[in-house]
């Protein structure tokens, strides 16, 4: 009522009990104040469009674990492959030049035993990584699923650099470059399973009191 700026009427039944004067709304957007004091929103336009808040990529942080993960795949995948032209397209030689920052924990934690996943791999492991967090917590996803998933986002691309080796290999509608993408996502799902069943038994053990350091805490709170 105040922004509004209403006053009691002299012909009413209600009566100002002081003769206190309160600013008004109109008052205050006087062309006169408007001039002093320009709006901090002016070059801003009236139009503003939608923007989607949904992360279209991953942190740092969860970029560099995928990574990390990565390398620990694709040794897996090396015990089980036996063609030459896929184990090589899986890794890279050397350490290129223009190394991003998603591989920084690797190198760090790398003093020369460790393999170098390709950007191909990384890129499966982060599309498997979207549909596990989109499935649902109840129900863990099928390895079905996700690979028919992840198959849809990359699409016909060349994901891993094989080149005329696709053709080579094709046989029906399965080739080399399909086994591949759909071995790299069962190992990882297996290790994300791993994980995601491990903190559901630590959150249905939270209200332990006898868990961690059994022998040297006895009571809560002590």
């Amino acid at each position: 009522m105040v922004q509004c700026g209403v006053s009691p009427g002299e012909t009413g039944n209600v009566t100002a009990q002081d003769h206190t004067v309160s600013l008004s709304a109109v008052e205050m957007s006087s062309a006169e104040t408007a001039e002093e004091h320009p709006s901090p929103f002016a070059n801003i336009p009236a139009l503003v469009c939608d923007h989607s808040y949904l992360p279209t990529r991953f942190g740092g942080l969860v970029e560099n674990a995928l990574v990390y993960i990565a390398e620990f795949v694709v040794r897996q995948i090396l015990r089980k492959l036996s063609c030459d032209v896929c184990r090589a397209s899986l890794v890279r030689d050397v350490r290129p030049a223009s190394f991003d920052k998603n591989y920084h924990l690797l190198t760090l934690k790398n003093n020369g035993g460790l393999v170098i996943p390709s950007q191909g791999t990384v890129k499966v492991l982060r599309a498997a990584e979207r549909v596990i967090r989109r499935a649902s917590t109840i129900q863990a996803p099928k390895v079905s699923t996700v690979t028919h998933i992840v198959r849809e986002e990359i699409g016909t691309e060349d994901v891993f650099l094989l080149g005329e080796h696709i053709d080579e290999t094709q046989f029906g509608i399965d080739n080399h470059q399909s086994d591949l993408l759909s071995l790299v996502v069962s190992v990882f799902l297996k290790i994300r399973l791993h994980h995601v069943a491990k903190l559901a038994s630590l959150e249905l053990q939270k209200g332990s009191t006898r868990k961690k350091l059994c022998k040297t805490v006895l009571f809560q709170g002590l």
